[in-house]
């Protein structure tokens, strides 16, 4: 498998020769290209080359795209990945089953050329944010000791979960195997903030992606991490950042 160190590298998953013909024509000049024809590949491939995005048809065999997102976004290794999910049918109850299990972004091919290029590089431009942030954190060997990957632990639970509106403490002392009281002291050292400021943080975070994207409605998002009242989740947001979901979207791309 041969990769240019000056490109960028996306992983395809997909069985259809329609989209994977639209999307390799576009692609394959400014990018490395990687292709797995079945979603149990595709998870494996994403976990040994670590990508900077995967394009994924929602129709990819043994393993669906949803359910390959599903399973990217709960690995706490694979979880910052983004993942965009393709298909040629438009269907909004389908871009919410995607945006639920975790889909960076939904796109329905064929569409426009320049469109498809300018959200996958500013995919590619959030994950190596990220990673620049990453960077700096594991640069702190005390921080990392004193943690010993408990907090990286609660992160992958927490997204894992993004979506239900009910998980909340007992669910995570549960899935963490420690006490609620021992959570909230935990937490409190660790991050100086409680439970809930734990779990909204990482809600905001995804959602500010989300957002950022400019292709999903504020309710869309609100439901993807946990929130089923929009307006709540308007306000919560406006805390946290200093501006309401819309003035994001509306600066985000179309």
């Amino acid at each position: 498998m041969m990769i240019s160190d000056d490109k960028g590298v996306i992983l395809i998953v997909e069985n259809n020769i329609g989209l994977g013909a639209f999307v390799s024509e576009i692609l394959w000049e400014n990018f490395n290209i990687v292709k797995a024809s079945d979603g149990n590949q595709g998870q494996l491939l994403a976990r040994k080359i670590n990508p900077d995005l995967i394009l994924c048809d929602v129709t990819s065999p043994l393993i669906n795209g949803y359910d390959l997102c599903r399973i990217l976004k709960s690995d706490f290794n694979t979880s910052r990945l983004p993942i965009i999910l393709l298909s040629n049918e438009a269907s909004v109850a389908s871009e919410i089953e995607g945006l639920r299990a975790g889909a960076d972004d939904y796109l329905v091919l064929p569409c426009d050329n320049q469109l498809f290029e300018l959200r996958i590089k500013k995919l590619m431009r959030i994950k190596s944010t990220l990673s620049d942030q990453e960077m700096v954190i594991s640069s702190q060997p005390k921080l990392s000791e004193v943690t010993g990957g408990f907090l990286e632990k609660l992160t992958g639970i927490v997204q894992e979960n993004l979506s239900d509106p009910d998980f909340g403490v007992h669910q995570m002392a549960f899935h963490i195997g420690i006490s609620v009281s021992v959570l909230y002291r935990k937490l409190r050292l660790l991050t100086g903030g409680t439970v809930n400021d734990f779990v909204k943080d990482i809600r905001m975070k995804r959602a500010l992606q989300l957002l950022e994207v400019g292709t999903y409605h504020v309710n869309e998002v609100a439901n993807a991490v946990g929130y089923e009242d929009s307006k709540y989740f308007s306000r919560e947001f406006r805390k946290t950042y200093g501006k309401v979901p819309k003035e994001i979207k509306r600066g985000s791309p179309k």
